[in-house]
């Protein structure tokens, strides 16, 4: 993170989910005071509906930075409470609400933002799912100053790398999240010195990522092998994406482009790392994927277990 430094003034950081946890961690291991982490409200979660607190706040109780659960951060309690720490910036990484005018105000230095796409390519609530699924060359990190707008706000700096083909957006959050931490740093301090121009984004290139939703979830074995490898690691690890086979359903998390042809969603040989199923254009091999009911296992370990075979067929799940 290279040498800490005195920090001008304290941060309030805002978020919620694991990918902003390496932010939070960068922040303290630079020096930054952390005046408090405020994150949603423990939910629900599991086959239990246990409470369960955000990832966020289960880092920041480890750091021992003060934790605050709003159920809506713009309340005027709330935004009165947060000016109380008197914070150079507010800082938000996958928080999870708009924040309003009134908030905004609270800081004298302004919001930054840390978003995981290149702005203003994929605003909205899943960037990097829409990275890999509209075939970009390139991911990257955006930090910019936020407005009342949804990924509106003026860039601030960007980081770009070329995408991998074989990543899941497990695997590209993962990389995002660690490399994004070290941009927030780095522009923080770049604002302290003047170093940073805000420029504005340019509305005309601007396209919208969309909430992952059940619907996004089938595999349609009829697109091309490249279609079918960019829907299916888009959705994984979470949701993932769906077929059925031999009546039950099959969650596909990995898949990799091969030479092959056939019926779509047939079987037309199985190979060492997996079954090979024909697309409409070409074949993949399934790399990685859980039957109904069991974990994740690799997709050699599935045809050896009896899982597919040549001649199967892979078909649309059925309905919820």
């Amino acid at each position: 993170m290279g040498e800490v430094r005195d920090p001008v003034g304290p941060l309030v950081f805002l978020g919620t989910s694991e990918f902003a946890v390496p932010s939070l961690e960068a922040l303290v291991a630079s020096g930054e005071t952390v005046s408090c982490a405020v994150t949603q409200p423990d939910r629900p979660r599991g086959r239990g509906r246990r409470l369960e607190r955000s990832p966020v706040a289960a880092a920041a109780e480890a750091l021992g930075v003060a934790v605050c659960k709003p159920e809506r951060v713009n309340f005027p309690s709330v935004v009165a409470d947060l000016s109380g720490f008197g914070p150079e910036f507010l800082v938000v990484v996958a928080y999870g609400q708009l924040l309003k005018a009134p908030l905004l105000a609270v800081p004298r230095g302004g919001t930054v933002n840390l978003h995981a796409s290149l702005l203003p390519r994929h605003r909205g609530p899943s960037p990097v799912a829409a990275t890999i699924w509209e075939g970009d060359s390139h991911a990257g990190n955006t930090t910019m100053l936020v407005d009342e707008g949804l990924d509106t706000g003026p860039i601030l700096r960007q980081e770009a790398f070329p995408l991998d083909p074989r990543a899941t957006r497990g695997d590209l959050e993962g990389r995002l999240a660690r490399e994004g931490a070290d941009l927030l740093v780095q522009t923080l301090g770049a604002l302290r010195e003047g170093r940073v121009v805000p420029r504005r984004q340019d509305d005309a290139l601007a396209t919208w990522s969309r909430k992952l939703g059940r619907e996004m979830r089938p595999v349609d074995w009829g697109r091309s092998a490249d279609e079918v490898r960019r829907q299916i690691h888009a959705l994984s690890p979470v949701p993932g994406a769906l077929t059925s086979l031999g009546g039950r359903r099959l969650k596909v998390l990995r898949v990799a482009p091969v030479e092959g042809s056939g019926e779509p969603g047939r079987v037309v040989r199985t190979e060492r790392e997996g079954p090979i199923v024909a697309c409409g254009r070409g074949a993949v091999a399934l790399v990685e994927v859980q039957p109904e009911g069991r974990r994740a296992m690799g997709g050699g370990d599935f045809v050896r277990g009896g899982g597919a075979r040549v001649g199967d067929l892979l078909e649309a799940p059925a309905d919820d």
